[in-house]
C-alpha cells in the first residue's frame, strides 16, 4: 500500500548572468511518506532426522527420601530412556520433569500413574535429533500428603517444600548415568560409555515439574555445577515465591486454555525472569492458541478438570493432541538447535525478526526477553500522551479490585507468589474515527545504533468496542525534520489477534472468562526508509484501519 502526496513548493532559481537577473518559477514535487505493511510470517516445523533410536524402560530400584513427615519416603529410581542407536556421542542430554497429578495410593501406584511415560514420544522424537532423552518418575516430589488422609490412616511422609525431593531425585539419576557413561555396570539396559555429555544438560519441567526445574538449576548452580544449558517450563505452575532463575536461555510455551493452571502464572514467572537485573541469557515466551494443559503427556486427559469452558465457539478455538505433541517436539527441537549452533534463530527466537503469527502451523502470540535494549517507552512513566481524536488514559491492571482501573482486561499477573507486584500500568487507547491518533512521548531520539523497536501490546478484547475482529492501525515515525515513515499493522500482527472471552455473571462478581496477555510487536528498523534514525522526533498511531477499536500499551523498547 502506498499514500502519495503532491505538494506543490515554489522553488526559486536565480541565475545571474551578464549582468541580468532571471528568476524561473519551478514546481518540485515531493513524495509523501512511503507506508510499508508489516510481513506476516509463519515459523516452519524442521523435519526429524533419519536417526534410529533405542528406547528402553530402566529401574535402577529403590531409593529413600528423608522427610519432614513422620515417615522417610521410598521412590522407585525408574524412567524412559532414549537415545541414537550405535556408535556416535557423546550426546548432550535432555531431561524431562513431569507434573504433579493425581494419585489414588501412593505407596501402590499405578500403571496409569506413572507419568514419566507421557512423554515417550519426546523422549523419542529429539533422540531422533541427535540427543540423550530421560523423563525421569518424580512422583515421590509431586505426591502431597493432606491432613485428611493422615486423618484417614495414611502415611505422614511430610511435603516437599522447596522442591527439595525432586533435587535429590534428579541426582540419584545423574549418578547412575555418570557411572554408567564411565563404562561401570548399570540397569540402563544400554551400553552408554561415553555416549553421553553429562556437562551439557538441557531440563523441560511440565506443570509443576515446569518451576520445580527453576529450583534444581539453582542448586546445581550454587554447588558449582554447571551442566544446566537451557530449560523449557511447560504451561508451568507457581508454587512458590521468589523463584531463582537461572541465567541460561530459557523458553516458556503457555497454553490458552489452560484451566488447571488456571491464572496462566507461568507468564507471571516469565514475566519476573525478565525483571531479574543483571540477566545476559535470552528467554522466550509463547502463549499457544487453543491449548490445554493436559494434552502435550499422553498419560493425562481432558477428564482431569474441564480445562475447556462449556461453550461452542471456545471449543471450535481448541488443538487436538497430535498438534500438543507436534508443537511441543517442533519447539524443543528448535530451541536444542540454537543453544547448541545447530540452527540460526528466525522469526520467534530472533528479537531483531518480526513476531510469527504461526508457528508449526498454530497461532501464537510471542515474546522475547534479550539483554541491552533501550526504554522507549513505560506505561510506568505515566508521560501526557498527545491526543488527536483518539483517547489516551493510563489504568492499573490489579489483583485488588479496589486498585483495578483496566476493566475486565487481563494480562496475567495473579498469583499470591507474584514478586512483581500485584498492579500493571497499562496506557489504553481507544478511538472511534478513521482520523483518530495519539503522538506518544519518547525517552530518546537516537535509533541509529539498534536493530528493531519492540512494543509490548496487546488488543482490549473484552471492549466491545473491538466487535470480535482483529485490529489493525499505522505507527508513524517522524524525524526532526518532518520526514516520515509509516509502518501499517494489519490484522495478521499476532500482538493485535481477538482472543475470545466470556463474561460470566452466575459468581457474587461477574468475571471475564479468558485472557489476552501482552505480547510482542517487533519493528525491524530497516523498513522505516530514509528518515533520520539519529534524530527521531515522535511516534504516533493512526488509527486509519478501523473504524472503532481499543489496545493497551505497556511498553516500547529499542534492542
Amino acid at each position: 500500500m502506498k499514500n502519495k502526496k503532491s505538494i506543490s513548493l515554489l522553488g526559486i532559481l536565480a541565475v545571474v548572468a551578464i549582468g541580468i537577473s532571471v528568476i524561473y518559477l519551478v514546481p518540485v514535487i515531493t513524495e509523501g511518506p512511503k507506508v510499508t505493511v508489516l510481513a506476516t510470517t509463519n515459523q516452519q516445523s524442521k523435519p526429524a532426522k533419519a536417526t534410529e533410536v533405542e528406547t528402553v524402560n530402566y529401574n535402577l530400584g529403590k531409593g529413600i527420601l528423608k522427610t519432614p513427615g513422620k515417615v522417610d519416603m521410598p521412590y522407585m529410581k525408574q524412567g524412559v530412556l532414549s537415545i541414537p542407536k550405535g556408535k556416535g556421542g557423546p550426546y548432550p542430554l535432555v531431561v524431562i520433569i513431569h507434573g504433579r497429578h493425581a494419585i489414588r495410593n501412593y505407596e501402590k501406584i499405578t500403571e496409569a500413574e506413572n507419568y514419566y511415560k507421557g512423554f515417550t514420544y519426546l523422549a523419542e522424537s529429539l533422540a531422533r535429533e541427535k540427543y540423550a532423552v530421560i523423563s525421569i518418575d518424580v512422583n515421590a516430589e509431586q505426591f502431597e500428603v493432606y491432613k485428611e488422609l493422615v486423618a484417614a490412616g495414611g502415611i505422614d511422609y511430610g511435603n516437599s517444600k522447596n522442591f527439595e525431593r525432586l533435587i535429590t531425585i534428579y541426582k540419584a539419576h545423574m549418578s547412575a548415568l555418570s557411572k554408567a557413561v564411565n563404562g561401570e555396570a548399570s540397569n540402563f539396559k544400554l551400553d552408554l560409555k561415553n555416549k553421553i555429555n553429562l556437562n551439557d544438560v538441557t531440563l523441560i519441567g511440565h506443570s509443576r515439574g515446569g518451576q520445580g526445574i527453576d529450583f534444581l538449576a539453582a542448586n546445581l548452580k550454587k554447588e558449582g555445577n554447571n551442566s544446566i544449558k537451557g530449560m523449557i517450563s511447560l504451561a508451568p505452575s507457581k508454587n512458590l515465591a521468589n523463584a531463582p532463575y537461572t541465567d541460561v536461555p530459557h523458553g516458556f510455551i503457555i497454553p490458552e486454555y489452560d484451566f488447571d493452571v488456571a491464572n496462566l502464572e507461568g507468564q507471571v514467572s516469565f514475566d519476573e525472569l525478565k525483571a531479574k537485573k543483571g540477566r545476559k541469557s535470552w528467554a522466550n515466551d509463547v502463549f499457544l492458541r487453543g491449548a490445554n494443559h493436559y494434552y502435550f503427556s499422553r498419560k493425562l486427559d481432558l477428564s482431569f478438570t474441564p480445562n475447556v469452558p462449556i461453550d461452542n465457539v471456545l471449543e471450535k478455538n481448541t488443538i487436538n493432541r497430535k498438534q500438543h505433541e507436534t508443537f511441543l517436539t517442533n519447539y524443543a527441537t528448535e530451541f536444542l538447535g540454537i543453544i547448541h549452533g545447530k540452527v540460526k534463530p528466525t522469526n520467534n527466537f530472533n528479537p531483531n525478526n518480526i513476531a510469527p503469527q504461526k508457528m508449526y502451523g498454530l497461532k501464537v502470540m510471542t515474546t522475547m526477553y534479550t539483554p541491552k535494549t533501550e526504554l522507549l517507552f513505560s506505561a510506568d512513566a505515566k508521560k501526557k500522551v498527545k491526543e488527536s481524536g483518539a483517547k489516551a488514559k493510563y489504568v492499573v491492571e490489579s489483583v485488588d479490585e479496589k486498585w483495578n482501573t483496566a476493566g475486565y482486561f487481563r494480562h496475567p499477573i495473579e498469583s499470591e507468589f507474584n514478586t512483581n507486584g500485584p498492579n500493571l500500568n497499562l496506557l489504553n487507547v481507544t478511538w472511534k474515527n478513521k482520523k483518530d491518533k495519539i503522538e506518544l512521548p519518547l525517552n530518546t531520539a537516537d535509533f541509529s545504533k539498534f536493530s528493531t523497536i519492540r512494543l509490548l501490546i496487546a488488543q482490549d478484547s473484552t471492549q466491545k468496542i473491538n466487535k470480535g475482529r482483529d485490529q489493525a492501525f499505522t505507527i508513524i515515525f517522524t524525524d526532526k525534520k518532518g520526514k516520515q515513515s509509516e509502518v501499517l499493522v494489519d490484522k495478521n500482527t499476532p500482538a493485535l489477534s481477538y482472543l475470545y472471552g466470556v463474561e460470566v455473571k452466575s459468581f457474587s462478581k461477574p468475571f471475564w472468562l479468558g485472557y489476552t496477555p501482552l505480547s510482542d510487536l517487533r519493528i525491524p528498523l530497516t523498513l522505516l526508509g530514509n528518515i533520520n534514525k539519529k534524530e527521531i522526533k515522535s511516534i504516533s498511531f493512526a488509527f486509519n484501519q478501523t473504524d472503532t477499536g481499543a489496545i493497551m500499551l505497556r511498553e516500547m523498547v529499542l534492542q
